[in-house]
C-alpha cells in the first residue's frame, strides 16, 4: 500500500514536493493499518521516516509494530544504515536485496549481512579488479568463482539482456555471500573500507 496506480498517478518527478506527495499519500493509506513488512529503496524509507517526524510528529516504529525490512539499492544496508533503520523503525530485522530495474539477483536469506545469488535464474560472471594494482591480475570469471575477498565488476545475462555489466562493485566472502560495495570506481574500496571500519563491521558477516 498505497497501490501502484495511486502513486503513478503524481507523475515521474523527483522533485522533494512530488516524494513529499507520495510519503503522505502512503502514511494516509497505512496509518491504521498492521504494517509488517516495508521494502524498497533504503534511503527512501529513511526519508519517509524522517518526513513522518517533520509533518505528523511520529515516527514509523510508533504507528506499527514492523517485524522485517528489506530493502536496497545502496551498500552498507547493514552497517551503515542499521543505526538508522532501528531508530526510526525499531527493532526490525533487516534483510538487503540486491536487484536493479530488469530484476532481483539476489537477496539475504539469513542473519549473515551479505547476499546470496539466484543462480536458479540468472548467469553471473564478474571482471575481477587487479590484485595488488597489476592489471594482468583481472580477467572475466563465473560469480562463484571468487575467492573471499576478491572483487569484481558484476556482469549478468537474464533472458533479455545477455552479459549486461550492471557497474557494480562486488566483493565475496565465504561462499555462498556477496555483497555489493558500490559503484565501479576507483575510490569505492576505499570508501567500503572506511564504512567498515566506522561502523566496527571490519568485515565481518
Amino acid at each position: 500500500m498505497p497501490t501502484q496506480g495511486q502513486i503513478d498517478s503524481f507523475g515521474g518527478s523527483k522533485s522533494i514536493s512530488a516524494s513529499e506527495a507520495r510519503f503522505e499519500l502512503a502514511y494516509q493509506k497505512c496509518r491504521d493499518e498492521n504494517v509488517t513488512l516495508v521494502g524498497g529503496v533504503a534511503t527512501t524509507a529513511v526519508r519517509f521516516a524522517r518526513y513522518l517526524r517533520r509533518k505528523h510528529k511520529v515516527y514509523p516504529k510508533d504507528l506499527w509494530n514492523t517485524q522485517i525490512v528489506t530493502l536496497g539499492s545502496v551498500p552498507g544496508i547493514n552497517t551503515r544504515y542499521r543505526p538508522a533503520l532501528h531508530a526510526l523503525y525499531g527493532k526490525v530485522a533487516i534483510r538487503e536485496i540486491y536487484g536493479a530495474t530488469e530484476c532481483m539477483f539476489g537477496q539475504q536469506r539469513d542473519e549473515k549481512k551479505a547476499w546470496v545469488p539466484n543462480y536458479d535464474l540468472f548467469f553471473f560472471e564478474v571482471q575481477t579488479w587487479p590484485e595488488r594494482g597489476r592489471r594482468s591480475g583481472s580477467g572475466i570469471k563465473m560469480l562463484h568463482e571468487m575467492r573471499p575477498g576478491e572483487m569484481g565488476s558484476m556482469i549478468v545475462s537474464t533472458p533479455v539482456l545477455p552479459r549486461y555489466k550492471i557497474g557494480d562493485l562486488i566483493r565475496a566472502f565465504q561462499p555462498p555471500y556477496f555483497r555489493c560495495i558500490g559503484r565501479e570506481k576507483w575510490w569505492t574500496p576505499l570508501r567500503y573500507a572506511w564504512d567498515e571500519f566506522r561502523t566496527f563491521n571490519l568485515g565481518g558477516l
